[in-house]
């Protein structure tokens, strides 16, 4: 039976480069070697790879695959959207678009990692 969803793992290009993003947006290290990461938020991990293989290895296919993640969000609920926008600008990093209210009745931006992998902060607005 499934129990929960703890992680999901990311290929990265450069490990020390996606935990310092990570860390940026508010996740906590929690392990880091050379070959594996560990960054979580609340019970939710990301676990970061190296993407490099050998061509026997069965995961180097998905390693190399170019459009990361492409129409894949992780969606992350947050408090004060607005400032959170804010505080990343201020630590260099780049949304794709300033926060926006939505339709459905979510105020959202997204941001990509440094690996093109995209994180969606939302903020449930009332009207």
């Amino acid at each position: 039976m499934l129990k929960s969803i703890a992680s999901i793992l990311y290929w990265a290009s450069n490990i020390a480069m996606s935990v310092d993003f990570y860390q940026k947006v508010g996740f906590e290290l929690t392990e880091n070697t050379e070959q594996h990461a560990v960054l979580k938020l609340g019970d939710f991990a990301i676990e970061l790879v190296p993407a490099r293989g050998h061509e026997q290895d069965e995961f180097s296919k998905d390693a190399f695959a170019e459009g990361k993640g492409k129409g894949v969000y992780l969606q992350i609920e947050v408090e004060k959207i607005d400032e959170l926008y804010q505080d990343l600008i201020q630590k260099g990093l780049q949304p794709s678009a300033e926060p926006r209210d939505w339709p459905w009745g979510n105020r959202e931006f997204v941001i990509k990692d440094p690996d093109g992998y995209k994180l969606c902060f939302w903020q449930a607005i009332r009207k």
